[in-house]
C-alpha cells in the first residue's frame, strides 16, 4: 500500500529519545509536581570591522543563561522549594536525566552556578482548577 505522501519506509525506528517522565528538576532537592522546565544559555557576540579592512572580528562577551521552571502548586504551599538565600541566591541547581524505557538508556545532567531568583509569578486557572508557580532564575555557568 503506497503512503499518502509518497514516502516510502522500510526500516523501523533505531532508539528513542528522551522522556521528561525519566527527567527531575533540583534546587538543594527534588522539585515536586515539576510541568515545565526550559535553560537558556548564551553569550553576546559583537561585530567589529575596522577602517580599511574588509573582515569582520567577533568580539565574544560573558555568557549567562536562566531556567524558568513552572510547577503546580502542591501541599507545601505557595513557592515551596525554591528557597534562596541571602540576596536570592540558591545552590544547589541542576537538571537531571535518568535513562528511560523502549530502547533509550541515556542519561545525563547539567549543573548551574552562580544562581540567583530573579522573578516570581503565580497563575490561577479556573479551566482546569490548578495553582502554578514560576521562578526565574538566572545563572553564571552551566556545565555538564
Amino acid at each position: 500500500m503506497a503512503d499518502l505522501f509518497g514516502y516510502n519506509r522500510s526500516g523501523t525506528s533505531l532508539g528513542q529519545v528522551a522522556s521528561s517522565e525519566f527527567a527531575a528538576v533540583n534546587i538543594g532537592g527534588k522539585l515536586a509536581l515539576v510541568q515545565s522546565a526550559e535553560v537558556t544559555y548564551a553569550q553576546q557576540i559583537d561585530e567589529v570591522k575596522a577602517v580599511g579592512d574588509s573582515n569582520i572580528y567577533w568580539l565574544p562577551g560573558r555568557p549567562s543563561g536562566s531556567i524558568n521552571v513552572t510547577k503546580l502548586v502542591g501541599s507545601g504551599g505557595f513557592f515551596d522549594g525554591f528557597t534562596a538565600g541571602t540576596c536570592g541566591q540558591i545552590s544547589g541547581v541542576s537538571v537531571n536525566l535518568s535513562g528511560g524505557e523502549c530502547g533509550f538508556s541515556g542519561a545525563g545532567s547539567l549543573s548551574f552556578t552562580g544562581a540567583v531568583i530573579q522573578q516570581f509569578s503565580l497563575s490561577m486557572s479556573s479551566q482546569n482548577q490548578t495553582i502554578s508557580e514560576t521562578a526565574q532564575i538566572k545563572v553564571a555557568t552551566i556545565s555538564r
